[in-house]
């Protein structure tokens, strides 16, 4: 028996998987706006404070494994005030295509 998931369906799992996503660095992100990229390879994270930036520089290699592994991301980018201040692979030993 196969299961069928709706656009409803997807979407209740995408913010679900960014709920525990957010729970693994709450502290951080607890203000932050998660979003995904339209093609869903991007996890971008809007940050309201520039101290929560540095914050998850800090902890960069970890947040990035975690995106990785709980919400599928290739590729998370870090914004403050609209513009991006950083950007990661999530894969190991892979660089960012320029």
């Amino acid at each position: 028996m196969s299961i069928q998931l709706n656009s409803e369906d997807r979407q209740i799992l995408i913010q679900q998987r960014l709920k525990r996503f957010r729970k693994q660095f709450f502290h951080a992100l607890a203000t932050c706006r998660l979003q995904f990229s339209r093609r869903r390879e991007c996890l971008v994270i809007h940050c309201p404070e520039p101290w929560i930036v540095d914050c998850l520089l800090e902890d960069v290699e970890a947040l990035a494994e975690e995106a990785r592994i709980i919400v599928g991301a290739r590729v998370i980018s870090l914004y403050f005030v609209g513009e991006e201040v950083y950007q990661a692979s999530t894969e190991p030993n892979v660089p960012l295509a320029s």
